[in-house]
């Protein structure tokens, strides 16, 4: 038997054009070259790259007028009128008997099946919670899909792995009904709805409908901190603010009343958790027609072993001796997917007045980069501080010591302060990157609430726009320290 694997092929590129990944693809084929070699499986990778650059794709965009931006890349990822000019650019993958792919587009699906060509589409599991992750699974072929299906994992596993997690897990402090939005990162395959990349902005008024009068936390996802979708979500909804906590900590907390996102995987977790799940878009990769291919089935790590596949393919085993112990999927991955365990609770952090502190981190909610050894840099047009209100009545000024990036004289930056509580507050212009100390006042609030500062820079550019060096961060202020007075 001889499998191809690929990834991915149409995926967004810095230059807009459609293009393979290389690292994933590289990283796909090597997994399955260790699982499918004791199996005397003949497997090899098929790349749609030249030389490591996309000219095939790039041919066909010129030639089709596709635009070459993430439009065209949403459009050749699982547009109808797409699909049938695809097959052509792969035409080496008729030689194989089966080409197991890596989140492979809606248009690939289709230009494979419409060749008679067998296919096994592989992912990632949208279920991370549990002690292991798991992959999902669907193929083409009736015979493979049957296959898959009765190795799938009982949902009866997934319902325990939840309770477990709900008991051991640290309870968020209680506060008023809300509900929570997690937000994506941005060009994700899985935005792609219609042919078009979708975004939050567009469901502004239907979050207030769902809302119905309760809090809006904003969640940003752990790679995508400062998402300008969930910057302009903020801008307009009142009754929002951001939220560091732990998702799977708020999905148990009993005041959570429901989970909105546009496509992201935590609305599939929340069902397990006894909560509504809203997602707002419906995704092209999930919706493949049936007569195409079947449904995922969840798989747990048992699809990393020769074992699983020789009862798959009904390939007998060459080994000798017993079967190595099957491998996690966490480290299979070799990344931090879902949940860590123990599971934690962010603690809000409290700033006493009179306090200074460099530990800003804690309170850098939104819009801000790592920390650094002087201070943390905002990245994007919006920033957010976050933390608990003083406890004593009184009215109090917080007070930033920061710097601007205003690399010269042509380039300031320009703050505009808010409160979530009051509005707007005040407007600073930085035209130097001299170190200079800012004044907010705070607004009462009532002891034991959260207090949150925005601030709006919509002048934050990046040094690589600039020709400074290759910082694609959007830079607005380094925020050295903070304190209360």
């Amino acid at each position: 038997m001889k499998i191809a694997t690929i990834h991915d092929i149409f995926r967004s590129s810095t230059l807009g054009m459609p293009e393979a990944d290389p690292v994933i693809g590289h990283w796909f084929y090597n997994r399955f070259l260790q699982i499918l070699r004791p199996l005397r499986i003949e497997v090899e990778r098929v790349s749609i790259l030249v030389d490591g650059e996309p000219s095939i794709l790039e041919g066909l965009a010129a030639r089709h007028g596709w635009p070459r931006n993430k439009s065209g890349w949403a459009y050749v990822f699982s547009h109808p009128d797409a699909a049938s000019v695809i097959m052509p650019t792969l035409e080496r993958l008729r030689a194989f008997d089966l080409v197991l792919g890596f989140e492979m587009p809606p248009n690939l699906i289709r230009a494979l099946h419409a060749h008679g060509q067998k296919l096994i589409d592989i992912s990632i599991d949208p279920v991370r919670f549990c002690e292991d992750l798991f992959l999902r699974m669907r193929s083409n072929d009736p015979v493979l899909q049957t296959l898959i299906a009765e190795q799938s994992v009982p949902s009866s596993l997934i319902v325990a792995g939840a309770a477990e997690l709900r008991a051991r897990i640290q309870p968020l402090p209680a506060q008023p009904e809300a509900i929570v939005f997690a937000g994506q990162v941005p060009d994700d395959s899985s935005l792609i709805a219609g042919s078009r990349i979708q975004s939050a902005t567009p469901f502004a008024d239907r979050l207030n409908e769902i809302a119905a009068g309760r809090q809006i936390l904003l969640k940003p996802h752990p790679y995508a901190p400062a998402n300008p979708d969930l910057a302009t979500l903020h801008h307009a909804l009142p009754k929002s603010r951001f939220t560091r906590d732990n998702i799977y900590a708020l999905m148990a907390a009993p005041w959570l009343g429901a989970v909105v996102t546009l496509s992201s995987s935590v609305a599939t977790e929340a069902l397990y958790f006894d909560k509504p799940a809203i997602r707002l878009i419906d995704p092209d990769v999930e919706f493949v027609e049936p007569g195409v291919i079947g449904p995922f089935q969840r798989i747990d790590a048992r699809a990393s072993s020769a074992p699983f596949w020789g009862k798959l393919l009904d390939q007998a085993g060459q080994t000798q001796g017993p079967a190595p112990p099957v491998a996690p999927l966490r480290r299979l991955f070799g990344a931090n997917w879902g949940l860590p365990r123990p599971a934690t609770v962010t603690a809000s952090s409290s700033l006493s007045r009179g306090e200074t502190t460099t530990n800003i981190q804690p309170y850098c909610v939104f819009g801000w980069s790592g920390a650094e050894p002087d201070g943390v840099w905002s990245d994007g047009t919006l920033a957010v501080l976050q933390m608990p209100a003083c406890n004593d009545g009184l009215a109090s000024t917080l007070v930033l010591t920061l710097s601007a990036f205003a690399p010269d004289a042509d380039h300031q930056q320009e703050l505009a302060i808010s409160s979530g509580s009051v509005g707007f507050i005040d407007k600073i212009v930085l035209a130097t990157a001299e170190r200079r100390e800012l004044q907010i006042a705070l607004p009462l609030v009532p002891a034991g609430s959260m207090l949150e500062i925005s601030i709006g820079m919509d002048t934050a550019i990046s040094p690589k726009e600039l020709g400074i060096n290759s910082d694609e961060r959007r830079l607005g202020i380094k925020l050295h320290r903070m304190k209360i007075v």
